[in-house]
């Protein structure tokens, strides 16, 4: 049986134990004296011991944890002793061990655990095959190995080339020439060239297979069934295929991820690695210098960390310089030919490399590798199966023509699919594309895939309701669709239909995946050119909302933005259609929320209450509650607000599918936050910190940036009323990575404000009133309100604590008529106590007018029961009576409101019981 000479002594092991348990540690004792082994390695012999004994594999027990047990009877015969020994100095030497394997001329890089995967492999192996696609490194790792085993081999290690080769026949003829095998006869085969090596013990390293790839099989399984001391390391595109083969797919080289920035990080990754080294080899080493590293992982990346490629794009590196390299890259065929002169012919461009794979394929399978290469990202056999498209080609034929490929190396299985799905490495896509091209059947087949993904997409776009659980397989295809769409919409007039409901299916899973400048992109390109029998259509409607939605949260709340919104909401109220209402009216509340504007924010809140009633869906009834909550909350109604929160969240734990919510919107974590928010003011801090912990806990799983973003911004609010500056400027990183991520862009613009704010807050007012004040004009000029007045708030402080107290004026009075316009009274007792204690800061301070401020603060914050207001309004109008003569009235009504708070821990309840203690003194 072809098992490799560790296995055998395993096997040898456990059958003299009689039965009996052997314990692992014991097993690779004996096996590897004196070496450090890892228990996998242990584990690949085990296997292959199974794979020997075939249908008696289970005489093979594991004991879990333990070690191994082989039951059965066994017969254990010992091998005669010779009747002569000859000492030491009588015997003949022994020939040194031969080998014709190169020595390396560089280092290898980035292939040490393959490298060890290989030698444990090959240990428990007799046949193991390397394959891969051209380029990928396959010779350069068969090669390694083979140096790194050859020192403990006991025997001859050989290397035969094989690609100069075109005659199947003359493979056994080319091994005897290499190994300087004497064979009788005119015709080599096989059969004579393993009777020849008999006992021989040596690897023989085949390399390049790939077109010879029967005779190559038909040669290793004869030489490992007839001589027992030889095992075989082969490189080829697809596998032997034969008894004993282990194979192994050689991996591209890792590279760093799209959005990896830290310079240190990167330098970590192989392909990185290669390139710099190739770098330094050709005298450019300072194009891998600080700043330059992200484009070179862009070049890695784009190049799917395939060795040769790399070393090709190295090269032009050092001619034309990085930029250059990096603009070239999409006609890398042409720019990738810089190949070692002693090289291959087809390694010494990337092309050739390529050709070499494809000239070998049946014309069946060329024309499949060339049509599959329309699908961007991966794809599924029922893609396939479109895009083929010809009459008599089934499914069955397809899935053929696809296992073929993939055992070739030209496609590779998408092993983090739960279903079929396999995708083409981008450089091969790239060359499939050009054959596609070549062919003429390029616009028949775009064709075909885009039909196919408007059709897939409309599944998801039957409503703004996206089930999560669902998303995934949508995701998976949004590069077929942004293919497809960027197909449609850049052919003639007769490509528009598809076009127009490929934009129209794509807009909720845009959404729901937080793509929204890609959303607004192509509903805006699909509505220009909707034609009037369009117009008021169900495709409208969708189009006008996914517009209005993406350019509400990536470019404020302006006229475009509010009038898509409304132009949808009319066409889904003459269509009855309400759960568009239901998704339309949120989305209109969030956006006069965020423009500061009570009146509208409840119209919004009322009517989607009302529209929520008629679905009757828990669903829809949590996200109603949820923008009834927030607009209450914006009035300053905390009562109202608190009830509205709380019902949201009890109809969203009651929805029958916990998954379903619109366009990807869950109300969960914002209304758990915003009812921390209103419980935080309410006067319970200590209550709402911990429940705000607890969210963005959780909220680390969010994935929806909308979601997030609303679920964030109640929580930086939250704790900077708290003072908790650290938690806050931890929160509005978050806030503002999410932003970045998402391409929203007046989040972004928000959580710098919020910076300066938190800068103004520790004392540097100077530069944080500079940034603070940049933001306010551009969040002015795109209509965005919301932050509008804790922005103000800190203004004023900033230009009171930096001398400037008329513009500090100015700004407080701003946002108090501000407020009394849109009627967003909740930060009304903030900004009369900040311009009360603003008088009194003054050269010429009007006391009376400072209290003033201070008892209409007091009121409003009883009013709206908004305790935590009502504290600071309390120390500041009892640092005022305390300053004229009234201590003990201060006193009092300071002691009062403390006793309120016992037990409670904020900055503001620090502050005032230090003024109490103070008041008590004197």
């Amino acid at each position: 049986m072809p098992i490799g000479s560790r296995a055998f002594e395993i096997l040898e092991i456990l059958a003299r134990s009689g039965g009996k348990l052997v314990s692992k540690y014991h097993l690779m004792e004996r096996v590897w004296p004196g070496a450090v082994v890892e228990e996998n390695t242990l584990q690949f012999h085990i296997s292959a011991i199974r794979k020997a004994f075939g249908a008696d594999r289970g005489l093979l027990k594991t004991v879990a944890g333990r070690g191994y047990r082989l039951l059965g009877r066994w017969n254990v015969l010992e091998a005669p002793e010779p009747e002569h020994r000859f000492d030491n100095a009588e015997r003949n030497p022994k020939p040194p061990f031969r080998s014709n394997v190169p020595i390396a001329a560089s280092a290898l890089i980035g292939r040490s655990e393959p490298r060890q995967h290989l030698l444990d492999v090959l240990s428990a192996y007799r046949v193991v095959t390397l394959t891969g696609p051209g380029g990928i490194g396959k010779s350069v790792l068969a090669l390694e190995v083979a140096r790194s085993i050859f020192p403990a081999l006991e025997g001859d290690c050989w290397i035969v080339e094989l690609a100069s080769l075109s005659d199947p026949a003359l493979v056994p003829a080319a091994v005897s020439v290499a190994l300087g095998l004497r064979l009788a006869g005119s015709v080599i085969s096989a059969e004579s060239v393993a009777r020849a090596l008999d006992r021989e013990r040596l690897l023989l390293v085949l390399d390049n297979c790939d077109h010879l790839i029967n005779a190559a099989a038909k040669l290793a399984e004869t030489i490992v069934r007839l001589c027992p001391n030889v095992s075989v390391l082969a490189t080829s595109r697809e596998i032997l295929r034969i008894e004993g083969e282990y194979a192994y797919r050689v991996p591209p080289l890792d590279v760093p991820p799209l959005r990896q920035d830290d310079e240190d990080v990167i330098r970590g990754y192989s392909a990185i690695q290669l390139f710099n080294a190739r770098l330094i080899a050709l005298d450019a080493g300072s194009s891998a210098g600080p700043g330059n590293l992200p484009f070179i992982a862009a070049i890695c990346r784009h190049l799917d960390g395939i060795p040769l490629a790399i070393e090709f794009a190295a090269a032009r590196v050092a001619t034309l310089g990085l930029q250059q390299t990096t603009d070239l890259l999409d006609d890398r065929f042409s720019l990738l030919t810089a190949g070692r002169r002693t090289a291959l012919p087809r390694h010494q461009t990337l092309r050739a490399a390529l050709d070499w794979s494809y000239e070998l394929l049946p014309e069946a399978e060329r024309a499949l590798l060339s049509r599959l290469a329309i699908c961007a990202g991966g794809f599924t056999l029922e893609a396939a199966t479109a895009v083929m498209g010809d009459l008599g080609v089934t499914a069955t034929m397809v899935a053929e023509g696809i296992a073929s490929l993939v055992a070739k190396s030209l496609v590779s299985l998408d092993a983090s699919a739960s279903f079929g799905r396999w995708r083409l490495l981008e450089t091969i896509r790239a060359y499939a594309l050009d054959k596609l091209a070549e062919s003429g059947e390029g616009e028949q087949v775009a064709r075909r895939h885009a039909e196919f993904y408007r059709d897939l997409f409309a599944l998801a776009a039957a409503g703004p309701s996206v089930d999560l659980n669902d998303l995934p397989r949508y995701v998976r295809d949004i590069d077929n669709m942004r293919t497809a769409l960027e197909w449609a919409f850049s052919r003639d007039s007769q490509k528009v239909d598809i076009g127009i409901g490929l934009a129209v299916a794509a807009g909720p899973v845009l959404l729901a995946t937080s793509m929204l400048p890609e959303c607004y992109r192509w509903s805006e390109q699909a509505l220009l050119v909707l034609d009037d029998t369009r117009r008021g259509t169900s495709d409208e409607m969708r189009l006008q909302a996914a517009l209005g939605y993406s350019l509400m949260f990536t470019r404020g709340g302006g006229n475009e933005a509010r009038a898509a919104l409304d132009r949808s909401l009319s066409i889904a109220e003459v269509r009855g259609d309400l759960t568009y209402q239901m998704w339309l009216l949120s989305a209109l509340n969030i956006f006069h929320f965020r423009g500061g504007n009570r009146e509208l924010t409840l119209q919004c809140a009322k009517r989607s209450l009302a529209v929520a009633e008629a679905l009757g869906d828990p669903a829809a009834f949590a996200l109603a509650h949820f923008v009834l909550g927030n607009s209450l909350y914006l009035t300053g109604d905390l009562r109202g607000a608190q009830a509205e929160f709380e019902t949201a969240i009890e109809n969203r734990s009651r929805a029958q599918r916990a998954s379903k919510v619109y366009f990807g919107f869950d109300v969960a974590a914002p209304a758990a936050m915003g009812l921390a928010s209103t419980l935080c003011l309410q006067g319970y801090p200590r209550q709402a910190t911990e429940q705000a912990h607890l969210i963005l806990e959780d909220a680390r799983h969010i994935k929806h940036s909308i979601t997030l973003s609303l679920t964030l911004i109640h929580a930086v609010l939250l704790f900077l009323w708290t003072g908790d500056l650290e938690t806050a400027e931890k929160v509005t990183d978050w806030y503002i990575s999410n932003g970045r991520a998402h391409s929203l862009a007046l989040q972004v613009l928000v959580g710098r404000g919020i910076k300066a704010l938190l800068a103004i807050s520790r004392g540097d007012s100077q530069i944080g009133v500079d940034t603070l004040q940049n933001c306010v004009q551009e969040l002015r000029a795109a209509r965005y309100g919301m932050m509008a007045s804790p922005f103000n708030l800190s203004l004023t402080e900033g230009l009171a604590a930096t001398g400037r107290f008329d513009e500090a004026m100015s700004v407080i009075n701003d946002g108090i008529q501000l407020v009394e316009m849109n009627g967003d009274l909740i930060y009304m007792t903030e900004l009369l106590r900040v311009k009360g204690v603003l008088l009194l800061s003054m050269r010429q301070p009007d006391v009376e007018e400072a209290e003033r401020l201070f008892d209409r603060s007091l009121e409003l914050s009883r009013q709206q029961g908004a305790r935590a207001s009502e504290l600071r309004a309390t120390a500041d109008l009892a640092k005022l009576m305390s300053a004229h003569g009234r201590r003990e009235d201060a006193r009092i009504l300071l002691e009062q409101m403390i006793a309120w708070f016992k037990g409670q821990d904020t900055a503001d309840l620090k502050a005032a019981e230090r003024l109490l203690t103070t008041l008590e003194l004197k």
